[in-house]
């Protein structure tokens, strides 16, 4: 077993900090067609929008597509409506029930920063998850307009600290977070430096804990096809495993390419595979997964070598793969 301890985390730490330091939000004006062609690809920017602190994490609203989520390099959370270049709220990073923090864990929030390494809405648009890089979850409710209320608050239970009850988050950083529907039952899913995959209900509740990667997990990808729901996760030894959700293990077991850092998504449709990722030495890789027998399908090229950053990538419906790689948007056609 490799030990993978703090000297790789502080590297990948860096690498995302370099990749995704930015204090402005772009905005492309979306597309009104029912299909894609080439010319229907941004290629100028439509508008600009000043969040004035290192923006680290962006989510647009999943049914209002001009309301966007921006976490920040300082803990800061900010609601934009990106149509009118408004900011209709900002949350500073506050730990909402102080007392019951433990003196230790008061003092690490003292002596360094605290920053968002994730959001994302909720499918329903009701909620906002806010993953941060140093043992929390904050879950946000979103009552429209300017109105985000704290809905709950999860650490370590090392540090017990909570908001409405004493639940565990991750030992380190909570590296993403992600929303999904077991048993038509809304929960979020986060993995973290601790080696660990974690589902918890909205109460704040534990409802999964999944053990198996070797190395801090940099991903998880939730998903449902037919009736199996299952999450796949990726860890930064490049291992990609894949959970029920029954605590009976990691039913596969691939190798990413690049073996670091390494994303993965489904096309719109959900019938499509794909994954995203850069090595310790820059290089990037985007491939398409044959899931059934675990193997590459499609790998497509056109990355820069020696890249400063981890890339970042997004499928746009059906046709198009959209990846960020070195201060460049990048599009392919997924076959």
């Amino acid at each position: 077993m490799t030990e993978y301890g703090s000297t790789d985390h502080e590297q990948l730490m860096k690498r995302l900090r370099s990749a995704q330091s930015v204090d402005e939000v772009t905005y492309p004006a979306p597309s009104q067609q029912a299909s894609l062609s080439l010319d229907d690809l941004p290629r100028s920017v439509a508008c600009t929008i000043h969040q004035g602190s290192n923006v680290t994490s962006m989510d647009f609203h999943p049914t209002h597509h001009t309301l966007l989520t921006v976490g920040c390099s300082n803990g800061e959370i900010s609601l934009w409506e990106v149509g009118m270049r408004e900011r209709l709220v900002t949350k500073p990073f506050k730990i909402w029930d102080l007392s019951a923090c433990s003196v230790t864990f008061q003092a690490s929030i003292k002596d360094s920063s605290m920053s968002v390494s994730r959001v994302a809405w909720s499918p329903d648009g009701n909620l906002i998850g806010v993953a941060f890089t140093k043992h929390l979850v904050h879950l946000l409710a979103y009552q429209g307009s300017n109105d985000l209320r704290p809905h709950l608050e999860a650490c370590s239970n090392s540090f017990s600290c909570t908001l409405r009850k004493k639940i565990e988050a991750h030992v380190g950083s909570v590296n993403d977070l992600a929303f999904s529907h077991p048993n038509k039952k809304l929960c979020v899913v986060t993995c973290g430096e601790d080696k660990l995959i974690k589902v918890w209900d909205l109460a704040g509740s534990k409802l999964f804990n999944f053990e198996g990667h070797e190395a801090p997990v940099y991903s998880v990808c939730p998903h449902q096809k037919e009736n199996i729901q299952f999450i796949f996760s990726t860890a930064i030894d490049g291992k990609i495993k894949a959970w029920l959700y029954d605590n009976m293990g990691s039913r596969v077991d691939y190798d990413a390419p690049g073996q670091w850092c390494t994303t993965m998504l489904y096309s719109a449709d959900g019938s499509r595979l794909f994954s995203c990722g850069t090595s310790k030495d820059g290089d990037s890789f985007l491939v398409e997964w044959n899931e059934s027998e675990g193997k590459i399908k499609r790998t497509y090229s056109g990355f820069r070598k020696n890249a400063t950053g981890v890339v970042q990538f997004d499928t746009t419906r059906n046709r198009f793969l959209a990846v960020g790689d070195d201060s460049q948007i990048k599009f392919w056609h997924m076959d």
